[in-house]
Formats: structure tokens, C-alpha cells, sequence
């Protein structure tokens, strides 16, 4: 709802500001030329950049419809690059273009405002206009993710049949004592053929110390193998064979513009269940420690389980988006309409500075006051210390991440 990076006391020039933000669209440039996919990489640099801008537009459309002021629509952060002013609204674009906002005054109580726009502000609004200016922009996310995943699925259909080759197979593993080799097919584990419902890991989440017969193709040929795979980790009982695997698919299942619907919904809803999981795995005790295996000098970064399960920042998502693309129109919708779920969902955390905060923070006050029988405000003034936290805390992710992408783009580990 503001810019987190907004300083009155620093001044920045604006030449200063057009530097950072050429370095950054450099930056951009190199990466389209490194990586052959230039126009995958590009179309989805702009489609990430106008979901960013579609969030924000649901927040101020609904703010000024409730009669709220609005004083800044801004791509990215920090110091301003360029902007100009329509009425009491000032839009343009700031140096560091990672996000976007909208800046509505009186958004909490520590907000020092002119008397006379009081009854414009935020805070001063219904309880209803609050909730929905806040969740607007979510809502934004999930029916563009909806409308995008349904066009790929009339266009493309959904993944049916995986083909998983081997890239690397770690040695001292359960494959490498089997004799799986780098550059074999896994066709099957334990009498099942692969597909998008039953992957490695799945296939092999209950076979822990059990024999399992897995079926390679090699050479034209097939071979069965038998390996004992292992346990994750202490915590972690569901097993892996250790390799590192590049999966492609054979086929797709095809969806009629009746049967997308609920198709659409259900992909919806297993993105959200795996994007879910994902949080808990990365902030789980294991969690935490495999991702800082990806900054030790003595761990694989490749290949390894640390490196697969990380997560990515925009850097690494435009990277591996651009090969998952493959000039394909239909990938490049789905995968947009997945980036714009999960953007609504990291929204949907009820913690402050996320829109979740805000609507917990509104919910809270209106369910309070109605108990209490008085009007209940909260005092934002003891809520600092964890927004700080979060902060701090998403903002060492994002910036460790976008370490590793880089790391990962230049030297390839």
C-alpha cells in the first residue's frame, strides 16, 4: 500500500535514479542475451510486470470508488525516475523495479493527516470499503491466474506423461550403487509407468529401505534396475534414489472450453496445495538447513536436493521460465497464471506489511469493536517490531535468493 523504501529525509537525484534503473534493465538485457529464449524472457519480464501493475490497479480503482485518496501509483521502489501528476494522484515509475504500489492516505493510525482529508483516509473508511480495497488486488491475481490457466488448457491441455532423463547421479547413491547412468530415461518405479500425477518423488515416498525395480532406457533398450532408496532426512522419511533428473513431457491431455472449467480450478487448487507445502518445507528446521547448503563451498549446488527445492527470485524465475517456455504461447499463459496464484497467495499472509496483515488487522477491529460494544482501533505502534521482522525476514530470502539465481546463471552451480 506505500513504498517501503520511501526516505523524506534521504534525497536522491533523479539522474541517480535512472542510472539504477538502467543497470537493472542492462542487467535484464544481459540475461535475454546469455539465455536464447529472448523473446520468452522478455514476454515474461513484461507479463510479470503488468500482473504487478494489475494488483495494484484493483487496490486504487476500488480505493477511489470508495472515496478514498489516492496520492502515488508507482512501478518499483525507492527513488523516483519519472512520474507525473493527474488531479491528486502522482504515477510513474521509481529506480528499483521489483513490486509496485499504491499509496492511500491514512492507511493506520501512526499517519499524521489534514484534518479536512480525514474522512478520505483509508482508516476512516466502512469496515466493508476496507476489506474490499484491500483484497482487491488479490482478486485481481486470482482471476487473472484463472482466465490465463483456462486459455492454456484449451490451447495446450494439461501435462499427461513425463519423461524423466537423468542428468546426474550422485555418487555414493542408491542409483549409482543400482547402475543408473547419466543420460538414462527412467520409464517406470516399481511397475509404474511416470506421469504428471506420479512423478519420482511420489513414486518412490513409501519405498524407504524397500527394494524398488526401476526400468531405464538406455540405448535404445530397456534395462530394470533395482535400488533401495533412501530417507530425505532425519525428519523427512520420504525416500530418494539420488539423482538429479530433467523432466520433459511426451504428451498432453486436451480439455474442451466446457471441460476447462473445472479443470481450471482444480490446477488452482494443487498449485495452491504445492505452493503451501513449499513454504512449510523451506521454513521447516530441515527446510532451513538445506537451504543454507546452497551457501557452503562444500555441498553440491546442482542437482542436489538444497539446490532443486529452493526458492527462486524474479531473476531465477524469468531464467528457468524462459526453458520451460519454449516459444510455446500456451506454457507462457499457464505459467503466468501460476506466477499470478502465488503472488496472490505470499499476499494472503495475515502479516503485516502483506494485504493479509491488512485485512486480519481490519477483520480484528471489526470483530472486536462488535464484542466490546466501542469502537476498537488497533495501535499499529506495537505491530512495528513484527512488520520489521517480516521485512527482514522476506527480504534476506528474496535478496539470497536472487544471489543464487545469479550465481547459478553465470557459473552454472
Amino acid at each position: 500500500m506505500k513504498d517501503p523504501l520511501d526516505d523524506a529525509s534521504t534525497e536522491v537525484t533523479r539522474r541517480g535514479a535512472g542510472i539504477s534503473l538502467l543497470l537493472v534493465l542492462f542487467g535484464l538485457i544481459l540475461l535475454a542475451i546469455l539465455r536464447p529464449s529472448t523473446i520468452d524472457t522478455l514476454a515474461i519480464i513484461f507479463g510479470i510486470v503488468a500482473l504487478i501493475m494489475l494488483h495494484e490497479a484493483g487496490h486504487y480503482f476500488m480505493a477511489k470508488r470508495a472515496g478514498m485518496k489516492v496520492t502515488e501509483f508507482f512501478l518499483g521502489f525507492g527513488p523516483r525516475v519519472w512520474s507525473f501528476r493527474r488531479g491528486e494522484t502522482e504515477y510513474g515509475v521509481k529506480a528499483i523495479p521489483a513490486g509496485g504500489y499504491v499509496r492511500i492516505v491514512g492507511m493506520s493510525n501512526l499517519e499524521d493527516v489534514d484534518p479536512d482529508e480525514e474522512p478520505r483516509t483509508f482508516r476512516h473508511g466502512t469496515f466493508g470499503n476496507r476489506l474490499v480495497v484491500i483484497l482487491a488486488g488479490v482478486t485481481v491475481n486470482f482471476i487473472l491466474a484463472f482466465v490465463l490457466i483456462y486459455a492454456a488448457l484449451i490451447g495446450r491441455g494439461l501435462p499427461d506423461t513425463l519423461e524423466a532423463s537423468v542428468e546426474r547421479v550422485l555418487p555414493d547413491s542408491p542409483a549409482a550403487t543400482a547402475g543408473v547412468r547419466d543420460g538414462d530415461r527412467i520409464v517406470s518405479i516399481d511397475g509404474q509407468r511416470l506421469d504428471v500425477d506420479r512423478d519420482i518423488g511420489d513414486a518412490l515416498r513409501d519405498r524407504v529401505g524397500v527394494p524398488t525395480e526401476i526400468v531405464v532406457e538406455r540405448g535404445g533398450g530397456t534395462t530394470t534396475l533395482q535400488a533401495t532408496p533412501e530417507p530425505r532426512s532425519s525428519s523427512d522419511k520420504s525416500g530418494i534414489i539420488g539423482v538429479s533428473v530433467g523432466q520433459s513431457v511426451s504428451s498432453y491431455q486436451s480439455f474442451n472450453p466446457v471441460e476447462a472449467v473445472p479443470e481450471s480450478f482444480s490446477t488452482i487448487g494443487q498449485i495452491t496445495r504445492d505452493t503451501g507445502a513449499g513454504i512449510g518445507r523451506l521454513f521447516s528446521p530441515d527446510g532451513i538447513e538445506r537451504y543454507s547448503k546452497n551457501f557452503t563451498g562444500d555441498a553440491p549446488k546442482q542437482g542436489t536436493q538444497a539446490e532443486s527445492e529452493r526458492p527462486r527470485s524474479i531473476v531465477g524465475i524469468v531464467d528457468i521460465g524462459g526453458d520451460l517456455v519454449g516459444g510455446n504461447v500456451w506454457s507462457l499463459l499457464f505459467l503466468l497464471g501460476a506466477i499470478n496464484l502465488i503472488v496472490a497467495l505470499f499476499n494472503l499472509i495475515p502479516l503485516l506489511p502483506f494485504d493479509g496483515g491488512h485485512a486480519a488487522v481490519a477483520i480484528y477491529e471489526k470483530t472486536a469493536s462488535k464484542i466490546r460494544g466501542r469502537e476498537v482501533r488497533v495501535d499499529f505502534r506495537k505491530l512495528v517490531p513484527v512488520t520489521a521482522l517480516v521485512l527482514v525476514v522476506f527480504l534476506t530470502l528474496g535478496l539470497s535468493a536472487m544471489f543464487l539465481d545469479i550465481r547459478q546463471i553465470f557459473s552454472g552451480s
